[in-house]
């Protein structure tokens, strides 16, 4: 980096006002105006600009320029906006409960990016729906007293087929797909179950599983084989429960953690530091979500969702209108081109998984004072332990390295069939294993 640019910096630095400073060092998040007094419990976000959030008396806001300024949307509704959902600037819905009788669920609908929206009531009066999903206009998905589908973009909608078991009906809350063929909804009831329904058939059928004493308000997909949730107790009788699988939801850990509260939502700002808006704190991990950290919010915030679009950018709504914003850290915002040496090794998720016919695999190199490389062996396995291919064996330097795999070049009579199989890295005592997918 050149010397005039380092001393640019520098002066930007000293420049910044000492609150902002503070504020980025300590928590990374800063209040912003906000149009609105009401709770906000709903946030999403299609860019780094453009994001809708909703709440309390049929609120809905929206801003078209990364949260430097809000415009109060006119939803048509007075009671509680429960969900909202945007497929692109223009088109997204929004869910409300019918607060005096007829009681039910209202669906909205917005065209024009909630310059206007149309309200139609849910055609079950008996149904309570928390949370809407959709692919595109016409394929989507809605959850609470259970879960229903659509193909004509909410014109008609066809309750899904779920497993008869004792917690299957309890109430969904929120959907995370991985593609329009595997995915997960997950809820329950508080002191009696959280469950986590699962599909692999285009939501033709979902399986429901209980993980835990108490619901559970959302999942973070890390890739097709890992997922990760959070589940609390709102008495503090339990603590904090981390949910995890490793095997696309075949099965469930549950860890209950020193810490207490509710998770209302969880997203990741990068590969390894995810955070959880848990109402007057957030949690935090910095490893990939094996282990987890209180941190106060700003002035003692309310906070109920929170996104992240990047790595640079991510907001958060919660109580009394409050809107925070992801203020990047001096690390951030003064890494420009400087290379940042690895400090230990680590294996990457390859990616896609599933893949066919070939998926990257990522590793990182840290750096050594005693050698400046690193033997390193990258070995593919069936899932029989039979050696597919080695990709690696050979000295590599510090840093990020990428190998790829692609079936189609391996020297074998019959190509590779569908099925799971295994890649490990060694370097010295270093020994790494993770799971990845064929699907031809």
């Amino acid at each position: 980096m050149k010397r005039s640019t380092i001393l640019l910096l520098i002066i930007f630095y000293f420049l910044l006002p000492r609150e902002s400073i503070a504020q980025s060092q300590r928590e990374g998040w800063a209040k912003i105006p906000s149009p609105t007094n009401k709770t906000l419990r709903n946030l999403y976000f299609i860019d780094a600009q453009t994001g809708w959030a909703a709440g309390e008396d049929g609120t809905i806001i929206h801003t078209s320029d990364g949260g430097d300024s809000w415009i109060v949307q006119n939803s048509t509704v007075p009671s509680f906006i429960v969900d909202i959902f945007f497929i692109n600037k223009n088109l997204g819905w929004a869910l409300a409960f019918r607060d005096i009788f007829p009681f039910g669920t209202i669906i909205l609908k917005t065209t024009n990016g909630g310059n206007t929206w149309i309200a139609e009531d849910y055609p079950d009066d008996n149904a309570f729906m928390n949370t809407v999903f959709f692919f595109d206009s016409l394929n989507g998905w809605v959850g609470g007293t259970y879960i229903a589908g659509t193909t004509n973009g909410g014109v008609t909608w066809v309750e899904a087929d779920v497993d008869s078991s004792m917690i299957s009906g309890l109430p969904v809350y929120n959907f995370n797909f991985y593609n329009k063929q595997f995915g997960y909804a997950c809820g329950g009831y508080l002191d009696l179950a959280g469950v986590i329904w699962r599909t692999t058939d285009y939501g033709e059928s979902w399986s429901a599983t209980g993980v835990s004493p108490d619901q559970v308000f959302d999942l973070y997909i890390i890739d097709s084989l890992n997922t990760i949730g959070l589940s609390g107790d709102p008495e503090g009788f339990f603590g904090t429960g981390n949910i995890i699988t490793t095997d696309a939801g075949a099965n469930w850990t549950y860890d209950e953690m020193s810490l207490s509260g509710l998770s209302f939502t969880i997203d990741f700002r990068t590969e390894s530091e995810g955070w959880s808006a848990s109402g007057y704190k957030f949690l935090i991990t910095s490893d990939s979500g094996a282990t987890w950290e209180n941190k106060e919010t700003p002035d003692s915030a309310v906070i109920f969702d929170l996104v992240f679009i990047d790595s640079r950018n991510g907001f958060a709504v919660g109580e009394e209108g409050v809107i925070l914003k992801y203020i990047p850290g001096p690390a951030d915002v003064f890494n420009l081109g400087i290379d940042v040496t690895p400090s230990n090794f680590v294996l990457f998720q390859n990616f896609p998984n599933p893949f066919n016919p070939s998926t990257k695999i990522r590793f990182t190199i840290p750096s050594n004072v005693k050698r400046q490389t690193s033997n390193v062996i990258l070995i593919v396995y069936d899932v029989l332990g039979n050696e597919i291919i080695t990709l690696a064996n050979e000295e590599k330097p510090a840093g990020e390295h990428e190998v790829i795999f692609d079936t189609d070049l391996i020297n074998q009579k019959v190509a590779l069939p569908s099925g799971i199989y295994f890649y490990q890295l060694r370097a010295g005592a270093y020994v790494q294993t993770k799971k990845m997918i064929l699907l031809r």
